[in-house]
Protein backbone atom coordinates (compact mmCIF):
# COMPACT_ATOMS: atom_id res chain seq x y z
CA UNK A 1 0.00 0.00 0.00
CA UNK A 2 1.30 3.58 -0.81
CA UNK A 3 1.86 5.76 1.63
CA UNK A 4 1.99 9.65 2.29
CA UNK A 5 4.28 11.92 4.49
CA UNK A 6 2.33 14.11 5.74
CA UNK A 7 3.32 17.04 8.54
CA UNK A 8 0.61 16.74 11.30
CA UNK A 9 0.14 18.95 14.25
CA UNK A 10 -0.81 16.99 17.55
CA UNK A 11 -1.48 20.45 19.76
CA UNK A 12 0.40 23.86 19.52
CA UNK A 13 3.80 23.57 18.95
CA UNK A 14 4.04 19.69 18.50
CA UNK A 15 4.56 18.64 14.49
CA UNK A 16 6.32 15.74 13.21
CA UNK A 17 6.22 14.17 10.09
CA UNK A 18 4.31 11.55 9.83
CA UNK A 19 3.65 8.25 7.25
CA UNK A 20 0.20 7.64 6.40
CA UNK A 21 -1.73 5.13 4.49
CA UNK A 22 -3.02 6.13 1.21
CA UNK A 23 -6.48 5.25 -0.21
CA UNK A 24 -6.66 2.70 -2.81
CA UNK A 25 -9.30 4.58 -4.91
CA UNK A 26 -9.21 8.27 -5.40
CA UNK A 27 -11.95 9.82 -3.80
CA UNK A 28 -15.38 10.31 -5.75
CA UNK A 29 -15.09 14.12 -7.80
CA UNK A 30 -11.48 14.23 -6.53
CA UNK A 31 -8.50 14.38 -8.76
CA UNK A 32 -5.19 12.82 -6.88
CA UNK A 33 -2.29 15.59 -6.19
CA UNK A 34 1.19 14.96 -5.50
CA UNK A 35 2.45 18.09 -3.48
CA UNK A 36 5.61 19.67 -5.14
CA UNK A 37 5.28 23.75 -3.24
CA UNK A 38 3.43 24.52 -0.15
CA UNK A 39 3.47 27.74 1.61
CA UNK A 40 3.62 28.71 5.15
CA UNK A 41 0.44 31.40 5.57
CA UNK A 42 -0.16 33.01 8.90
CA UNK A 43 -3.14 31.06 9.16
CA UNK A 44 -0.54 28.10 9.72
CA UNK A 45 1.11 30.21 12.22
CA UNK A 46 -1.72 30.64 14.05
CA UNK A 47 -2.92 27.06 14.28
CA UNK A 48 1.07 26.40 15.19
CA UNK A 49 0.84 28.63 17.97
CA UNK A 50 -3.04 27.73 19.21
CA UNK A 51 -4.40 30.83 18.82
CA UNK A 52 -6.88 30.04 16.21
CA UNK A 53 -9.75 29.01 18.31
CA UNK A 54 -11.59 26.93 15.26
CA UNK A 55 -8.72 25.03 14.74
CA UNK A 56 -8.86 21.17 14.88
CA UNK A 57 -6.32 18.96 16.24
CA UNK A 58 -4.63 16.83 15.25
CA UNK A 59 -4.22 17.93 11.93
CA UNK A 60 -2.13 17.70 8.73
CA UNK A 61 -1.18 21.32 8.09
CA UNK A 62 -0.77 23.15 5.13
CA UNK A 63 -3.64 24.84 2.69
CA UNK A 64 -1.18 26.86 -0.18
CA UNK A 65 -0.30 24.13 -2.64
CA UNK A 66 1.14 23.67 -5.83
CA UNK A 67 1.77 20.24 -7.44
CA UNK A 68 0.74 17.88 -10.28
CA UNK A 69 -2.55 15.27 -10.88
CA UNK A 70 -0.94 11.88 -9.79
CA UNK A 71 -4.24 10.28 -10.74
CA UNK A 72 -7.04 12.20 -12.77
CA UNK A 73 -10.79 12.04 -12.29
CA UNK A 74 -13.15 10.07 -14.03
CA UNK A 75 -14.47 13.36 -16.19
CA UNK A 76 -11.00 13.87 -17.73
CA UNK A 77 -10.59 17.59 -16.56
CA UNK A 78 -7.70 17.11 -14.54
CA UNK A 79 -5.42 14.53 -16.51
CA UNK A 80 -2.42 12.79 -15.09
CA UNK A 81 0.49 15.22 -15.29
CA UNK A 82 -1.40 18.94 -15.13
CA UNK A 83 0.27 21.51 -12.89
CA UNK A 84 -2.44 22.54 -10.54
CA UNK A 85 -3.04 25.30 -7.56
CA UNK A 86 -5.41 23.94 -4.94
CA UNK A 87 -8.47 26.09 -3.39
CA UNK A 88 -8.44 25.11 -0.09
CA UNK A 89 -11.35 26.24 1.62
CA UNK A 90 -15.21 23.88 1.02
CA UNK A 91 -17.85 25.37 1.27
CA UNK A 92 -21.32 23.85 1.77
CA UNK A 93 -23.18 25.10 -0.67
CA UNK A 94 -26.88 25.33 1.32
CA UNK A 95 -26.64 27.87 3.94
CA UNK A 96 -27.93 31.13 3.06
CA UNK A 97 -24.55 33.22 2.30
CA UNK A 98 -23.59 29.97 -0.33
CA UNK A 99 -27.11 30.51 -1.87
CA UNK A 100 -26.27 34.19 -2.12
CA UNK A 101 -23.27 33.66 -3.78
CA UNK A 102 -20.92 34.28 -1.05
CA UNK A 103 -19.13 30.92 -0.24
CA UNK A 104 -16.30 33.13 1.08
CA UNK A 105 -18.36 33.25 4.56
CA UNK A 106 -20.11 30.66 4.18
CA UNK A 107 -21.78 29.59 7.87
CA UNK A 108 -20.25 26.07 7.96
CA UNK A 109 -16.84 26.69 5.76
CA UNK A 110 -13.94 23.85 6.30
CA UNK A 111 -10.24 24.77 5.48
CA UNK A 112 -7.81 21.98 4.57
CA UNK A 113 -5.08 22.36 7.56
CA UNK A 114 -6.90 23.85 9.73
CA UNK A 115 -10.17 22.59 10.46
CA UNK A 116 -9.38 18.85 8.25
CA UNK A 117 -6.21 17.18 6.94
CA UNK A 118 -4.37 19.48 4.70
CA UNK A 119 -1.67 19.60 1.81
CA UNK A 120 1.56 19.24 3.64
CA UNK A 121 1.61 15.85 2.87
CA UNK A 122 3.12 14.02 -0.43
CA UNK A 123 -0.16 12.81 -1.48
CA UNK A 124 -4.11 14.86 -1.08
CA UNK A 125 -7.32 13.95 -2.56
CA UNK A 126 -8.69 17.46 -3.90
CA UNK A 127 -12.23 18.10 -5.18
CA UNK A 128 -11.84 18.83 -8.74
CA UNK A 129 -13.93 22.19 -8.08
CA UNK A 130 -11.29 23.19 -6.10
CA UNK A 131 -8.40 23.44 -8.45
CA UNK A 132 -7.33 25.65 -11.29
CA UNK A 133 -4.67 24.32 -14.09
CA UNK A 134 -1.48 25.86 -14.27
CA UNK A 135 0.77 26.33 -17.63
CA UNK A 136 3.33 23.85 -17.42
CA UNK A 137 6.44 26.42 -17.91
CA UNK A 138 5.43 28.90 -15.11
CA UNK A 139 7.65 28.57 -12.10
CA UNK A 140 5.66 26.74 -9.30
CA UNK A 141 7.84 29.38 -6.85
CA UNK A 142 4.93 31.71 -8.43
CA UNK A 143 1.95 29.40 -8.74
CA UNK A 144 2.20 28.92 -5.10
CA UNK A 145 1.67 32.78 -4.59
CA UNK A 146 -1.82 32.39 -6.18
CA UNK A 147 -3.76 31.66 -3.24
CA UNK A 148 -2.53 34.29 -1.30
CA UNK A 149 -2.48 36.66 -4.18
CA UNK A 150 -6.34 35.85 -4.71
CA UNK A 151 -7.01 37.43 -1.39
CA UNK A 152 -5.67 40.32 -2.58
CA UNK A 153 -7.77 40.63 -5.55
CA UNK A 154 -10.91 40.00 -3.85
CA UNK A 155 -10.12 43.17 -1.70
CA UNK A 156 -9.20 45.39 -4.21
CA UNK A 157 -12.30 44.73 -5.44
CA UNK A 158 -13.93 46.51 -3.23
CA UNK A 159 -12.35 49.35 -4.59
CA UNK A 160 -11.49 51.52 -7.32
CA UNK A 161 -7.75 51.80 -7.27
CA UNK A 162 -6.79 54.86 -10.36
CA UNK A 163 -3.54 56.23 -11.53
CA UNK A 164 -2.09 58.57 -9.45
CA UNK A 165 -4.07 57.39 -6.36
CA UNK A 166 -2.22 57.58 -2.54
CA UNK A 167 -2.53 53.54 -0.98
CA UNK A 168 -0.91 53.22 2.20
CA UNK A 169 -0.55 49.23 3.05
CA UNK A 170 0.18 49.42 6.91
CA UNK A 171 2.19 45.72 7.51
CA UNK A 172 4.75 44.37 5.48
CA UNK A 173 4.04 40.76 6.24
CA UNK A 174 3.25 38.57 2.93
CA UNK A 175 -0.05 40.02 2.51
CA UNK A 176 0.78 43.46 3.15
CA UNK A 177 4.11 42.57 0.79
CA UNK A 178 1.24 41.81 -2.39
CA UNK A 179 -1.08 44.38 -1.74
CA UNK A 180 1.91 46.92 -2.18
CA UNK A 181 2.80 45.63 -5.03
CA UNK A 182 -0.16 45.28 -6.56
CA UNK A 183 -1.48 48.84 -5.72
CA UNK A 184 1.64 50.03 -7.41
CA UNK A 185 0.71 47.93 -10.22
CA UNK A 186 -2.47 49.90 -10.92
CA UNK A 187 -0.71 52.83 -10.87
CA UNK A 188 -1.14 53.98 -7.06
CA UNK A 189 1.40 55.79 -4.86
CA UNK A 190 2.69 53.68 -2.51
CA UNK A 191 3.50 54.38 0.72
CA UNK A 192 4.03 51.31 3.11
CA UNK A 193 4.58 50.51 6.68
CA UNK A 194 5.61 48.23 9.53
CA UNK A 195 7.59 48.22 13.08
CA UNK A 196 9.98 45.77 11.70
CA UNK A 197 13.05 46.64 10.05
CA UNK A 198 13.58 43.19 8.59
CA UNK A 199 10.15 43.15 6.98
CA UNK A 200 10.84 47.13 6.15
CA UNK A 201 14.20 46.13 4.47
CA UNK A 202 12.04 43.16 2.21
CA UNK A 203 10.29 46.48 0.40
CA UNK A 204 13.47 48.04 -0.29
CA UNK A 205 14.12 46.29 -3.59
CA UNK A 206 10.76 47.98 -4.89
CA UNK A 207 11.50 51.02 -7.03
CA UNK A 208 8.72 54.09 -5.81
CA UNK A 209 7.34 52.58 -3.35
CA UNK A 210 7.79 54.73 -0.12
CA UNK A 211 8.91 52.80 2.93
CA UNK A 212 9.18 53.43 6.89
CA UNK A 213 8.16 53.22 10.10
CA UNK A 214 4.38 54.08 10.80
CA UNK A 215 5.24 57.20 11.95
CA UNK A 216 5.99 58.44 8.45
CA UNK A 217 1.99 58.39 7.49
CA UNK A 218 1.71 62.25 8.19
CA UNK A 219 -0.71 62.81 4.99
CA UNK A 220 -3.84 61.58 4.34
CA UNK A 221 -4.74 58.75 1.90
CA UNK A 222 -6.91 57.50 -1.06
CA UNK A 223 -6.70 54.11 0.03
CA UNK A 224 -5.27 52.31 3.36
CA UNK A 225 -4.92 48.58 3.41
CA UNK A 226 -4.59 47.43 7.19
CA UNK A 227 -2.39 44.20 6.75
CA UNK A 228 -1.44 43.80 10.34
CA UNK A 229 -3.89 42.40 12.00
CA UNK A 230 -3.22 44.49 15.24
CA UNK A 231 -5.36 47.39 17.15
CA UNK A 232 -2.52 50.39 16.81
CA UNK A 233 -2.69 49.52 12.83
CA UNK A 234 -6.50 49.54 12.44
CA UNK A 235 -6.64 53.05 14.73
CA UNK A 236 -4.17 54.08 12.51
CA UNK A 237 -5.74 53.55 9.79
CA UNK A 238 -9.18 55.60 10.39
CA UNK A 239 -6.54 58.36 11.49
CA UNK A 240 -4.50 58.45 8.00
CA UNK A 241 -7.49 57.96 5.34
CA UNK A 242 -9.21 60.84 3.46
CA UNK A 243 -12.51 62.00 3.63
CA UNK A 244 -14.38 59.81 1.32
CA UNK A 245 -11.50 57.16 1.12
CA UNK A 246 -11.57 53.42 1.63
CA UNK A 247 -10.49 51.17 4.18
CA UNK A 248 -9.45 47.51 3.80
CA UNK A 249 -9.21 45.28 6.22
CA UNK A 250 -7.56 41.98 5.60
CA UNK A 251 -5.34 41.73 8.82
CA UNK A 252 -7.26 39.18 11.36
CA UNK A 253 -7.33 40.23 15.53
CA UNK A 254 -9.63 39.35 18.51
CA UNK A 255 -8.56 42.07 20.38
CA UNK A 256 -10.73 45.27 20.84
CA UNK A 257 -10.43 48.30 18.63
CA UNK A 258 -10.75 52.12 19.67
CA UNK A 259 -11.60 54.25 16.31
CA UNK A 260 -13.38 57.44 15.37
CA UNK A 261 -16.77 56.34 14.52
CA UNK A 262 -17.63 60.40 13.89
CA UNK A 263 -15.01 60.08 11.00
CA UNK A 264 -16.51 57.43 9.58
CA UNK A 265 -20.08 58.99 9.26
CA UNK A 266 -18.88 62.75 8.85
CA UNK A 267 -16.13 62.22 6.21
CA UNK A 268 -17.98 59.22 4.53
CA UNK A 269 -15.47 57.04 5.05
CA UNK A 270 -16.24 53.06 3.62
CA UNK A 271 -14.72 50.53 5.88
CA UNK A 272 -14.73 47.27 3.56
CA UNK A 273 -13.83 44.09 5.54
CA UNK A 274 -12.30 41.46 3.23
CA UNK A 275 -12.00 37.44 3.68
CA UNK A 276 -9.93 34.52 1.24
CA UNK A 277 -11.69 35.11 -1.86
CA UNK A 278 -14.24 33.87 -4.90
CA UNK A 279 -13.22 30.97 -6.76
CA UNK A 280 -12.50 30.85 -9.58
CA UNK A 281 -12.48 34.24 -10.80
CA UNK A 282 -10.37 35.96 -7.77
CA UNK A 283 -7.55 33.02 -8.66
CA UNK A 284 -7.74 33.62 -12.34
CA UNK A 285 -7.24 37.23 -12.13
CA UNK A 286 -3.72 36.48 -9.17
CA UNK A 287 -2.78 33.61 -11.96
CA UNK A 288 -2.44 36.51 -14.41
CA UNK A 289 -1.01 39.33 -12.80
CA UNK A 290 1.70 36.51 -12.01
CA UNK A 291 2.37 35.70 -15.39
CA UNK A 292 2.61 39.48 -16.56
CA UNK A 293 4.55 40.37 -13.81
CA UNK A 294 6.38 37.33 -12.34
CA UNK A 295 10.26 39.63 -11.52
CA UNK A 296 7.41 41.72 -8.84
CA UNK A 297 6.56 39.02 -7.07
CA UNK A 298 8.94 36.25 -7.13
CA UNK A 299 10.48 38.40 -4.47
CA UNK A 300 8.03 37.80 -1.91
CA UNK A 301 8.93 34.46 -1.62
CA UNK A 302 12.23 34.30 1.11
CA UNK A 303 12.96 30.92 1.44
CA UNK A 304 12.52 27.11 0.16
CA UNK A 305 13.00 24.25 2.72
CA UNK A 306 13.22 21.12 1.73
CA UNK A 307 10.16 19.39 3.37
CA UNK A 308 12.94 17.57 6.04
CA UNK A 309 13.42 20.42 7.32
CA UNK A 310 10.16 21.38 8.46
CA UNK A 311 11.26 22.74 11.86
CA UNK A 312 13.40 25.34 10.18
CA UNK A 313 11.23 26.53 7.99
CA UNK A 314 8.64 27.29 10.79
CA UNK A 315 11.07 28.92 12.72
CA UNK A 316 11.84 31.13 9.99
CA UNK A 317 8.71 31.56 8.80
CA UNK A 318 7.82 32.76 12.91
CA UNK A 319 10.72 34.61 13.39
CA UNK A 320 8.39 37.78 11.43
CA UNK A 321 12.03 38.88 9.77
CA UNK A 322 10.93 37.06 5.92
CA UNK A 323 7.99 37.07 3.69
CA UNK A 324 6.63 33.65 2.48
CA UNK A 325 8.77 30.67 3.50
CA UNK A 326 8.00 27.93 1.16
CA UNK A 327 8.42 23.87 1.44
CA UNK A 328 9.63 21.79 -1.34
CA UNK A 329 8.09 18.22 -1.09
CA UNK A 330 9.72 17.12 -3.82
CA UNK A 331 13.35 17.17 -1.90
CA UNK A 332 14.42 16.01 1.00
CA UNK A 333 11.46 13.44 1.91
CA UNK A 334 11.72 11.21 4.85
Amino acid sequence: MKTSQSLVITSPYTISSKSTAIKSKVAEGCARIRIELGGICGSDLSVYKGSLSHANYPVVMGHELYGTVFEGDASGLFPHGQKVVVQPNLSCGECDLCLKGKKNICRHKQTLGVTQDGGFTTFIDVPITNLIPIPDEMDGKLAVLIEPLAVIVHAFRNVSIEVGDTVAVIGCGTEGMLSSILAQLLGAEVTAVDISQDKLGLMKGYEGIETGLPDILTEEYDHVVEAAGVPKAIEQSFEVVKPGGNILAIGITGESVNFNANKIVRSEVSVFGSIIYDFPDDFDQALQFLKKYPDQFARVVSKVYPFSDYESAFETAISGKVAKVLLDFKEGQM
